[in-house]
């Protein structure tokens, strides 16, 4: 489960971005994935790399490539 901006695994940013009207747009290279919201044209490159959780600046990345407002991704979290 995420705590804030820690913690963030691979199935809670899929859940998340679901959650906030993001699709699966396609494969990239090796292990990377694009999921794409269509009403604001933001994209969201995702690296299914195995590991429990994701580092802190590649979520911030993340964030900042969703469009969406940091406290959103903060109270998803904590809900």
């Amino acid at each position: 489960m995420p705590n804030g901006l820690f913690n963030w695994t691979y199935r809670d940013v899929i859940e998340f971005l679901k959650d906030n009207n993001f699709k699966f747009g396609h494969e990239k290279f090796g292990s990377q994935e694009a999921w794409i919201n269509i009403k604001t044209q933001a994209v969201v490159d995702i690296n299914f790399h195995g590991q429990k959780s994701f580092p802190p600046r590649t979520l911030e990345t993340m964030i900042r490539q969703s469009k969406i407002d940091k406290k959103i991704w903060r109270t998803w979290a904590s809900r």
